[in-house]
C-alpha cells in the first residue's frame, strides 16, 4: 500500500476507480492541483470481504491473504496508470498514491478536512438508485467535514464555463466563498454570487432572478457586497457579479447548472438520523445538477 504523507494537509485528493466518471474527476483534480501548485493524491479503496465471504472462500481453498495482496497490487497498477494520465502535460505536478482495502466512502470521508479538497466523479444515478445502492458522492456531500467537488463527466470535456456560488447570509458563508473565489481565480473564470430569498407575494413556484436595478433591496445588496469584500481583496482578478433571486434556492441552482461550469454551496452536516428526517438543498443539487458541484461541509451550529 502506498500512502499519502501526513504532512500534505493541503493536498487535493481524488477518488479513482478507472470508470469514466472517475477519469473526469481525475482530470479536474489534476488541473486544479497543477494550477495551485498543490500535491495530488490518487485514492483507490476496495471494500473488504465480509467475514462470511472470507469463510466461504477459505472453505474452497482460496488463500484470502494472497487475494488481499493481489487486490492491492491491482489497485497500485490502476493508480500508476492514473498517475501517468494526471502528469501528462504537467511534469511538475507532485502525485502520491493511496491504495486501501476499506469502504470507499469511509476512506474519502476520513481524508476530508478544511485544508483538503476531495474530488470524486458522479454517475448521475438519480435519487432512487442512489438510495438503494449507496453513493460515494452523496455520502461525501452529506457528511464530509470540508470541501468536496463532484464532477459531472458529461460536462467535463466541454468549455469549463464560470462559477456560481450560493450564499445564505447566515454567518456560515466564509468557507463557501473562499472555495468559489479560489477556483474562479486559478481557472480565470467569472464568479456569480447568488442569494435566493423567499417572497410569497411574488413567487408561487420555482425561482426568478431579481433585476439589478429593482428598488427596495438596497440593504440586502449592501449586505452581500460587504460579505464578499474580503474575498474580493484576496482574489482581485476575479470578475464578480452579485445576483438576487426569489423563490426556491434548489430550483434556481439547478437552472443555473445548465449554463454554469461549477455550482458552489454550503451544507450543514447533521447526524445520520437527521439526514433521514430533514431534507437538504445540497444533496438535491448534487443529484440533479447538469454541471459539476462543489459542496463545503459546515458544522451544524447546534452541535
Amino acid at each position: 500500500m502506498t500512502d499519502a504523507p501526513q504532512t500534505h494537509l493541503d493536498s487535493i485528493f481524488v477518488g479513482f476507480d478507472g470508470s469514466a466518471p472517475s477519469e473526469a474527476a481525475l482530470e479536474w483534480a489534476a488541473e486544479q492541483a497543477s494550477l495551485e501548485g498543490r500535491p495530488l493524491v490518487l485514492v483507490h479503496a476496495v471494500a473488504p470481504l465480509s467475514s462470511g465471504a472470507a469463510a466461504s472462500l477459505g472453505s474452497l481453498g482460496i488463500d484470502t491473504l494472497r487475494l488481499r495482496e493481489d487486490i492491492l497490487a491491482d489497485a497500485e497498477a490502476l493508480l500508476e496508470r492514473a498517475r501517468k494520465r494526471a502528469t501528462a502535460g504537467r511534469p511538475d505536478l507532485e502525485v502520491h498514491q493511496m491504495a486501501r482495502i476499506a469502504d470507499p466512502r469511509e476512506t474519502l470521508l476520513s481524508l476530508a478536512g478544511e485544508d483538503r479538497l476531495v474530488v470524486v466523479g458522479s454517475r448521475g444515478m438519480g435519487p432512487v438508485r442512489s438510495l438503494l445502492l449507496g453513493s460515494v458522492s452523496l455520502a461525501l456531500t452529506k457528511h464530509a467535514s470540508g470541501p468536496v467537488v463532484i464532477v459531472r463527466p458529461n460536462r467535463a470535456a466541454e468549455a469549463p464555463g464560470d462559477v456560481l456560488v450560493a450564499v445564505a447570509l447566515d454567518g456560515t458563508d466564509g468557507p463557501v466563498l473562499d472555495l468559489a473565489f479560489r477556483v474562479a481565480s486559478f481557472r480565470g473564470q467569472q464568479l456569480t454570487v447568488l442569494h435566493c430569498f423567499w417572497d410569497a407575494s411574488q413567487v408561487s413556484s420555482g425561482s426568478a432572478d431579481v433585476p439589478d436595478d429593482e428598488p427596495g433591496l438596497e440593504d440586502l445588496r449592501a449586505q452581500i457586497s460587504k460579505l464578499v469584500e474580503a474575498s474580493q481583496a484576496a482574489y482581485p482578478s476575479v470578475p464578480v457579479h452579485l445576483q438576487l433571486a426569489r423563490g426556491f434556492v434548489d430550483a434556481r441552482l439547478l437552472e443555473a447548472s445548465r449554463h454554469t461550469g461549477l455550482v458552489v454551496l454550503g451544507h450543514q452536516r447533521k447526524p445520520l438520523l437527521g439526514e433521514l428526517v430533514y431534507g437538504s438543498v445540497a444533496p438535491q443539487v448534487v443529484e440533479a445538477s447538469a454541471c459539476s458541484v462543489a459542496v463545503v461541509g459546515l458544522a451544524d451550529p447546534e452541535h
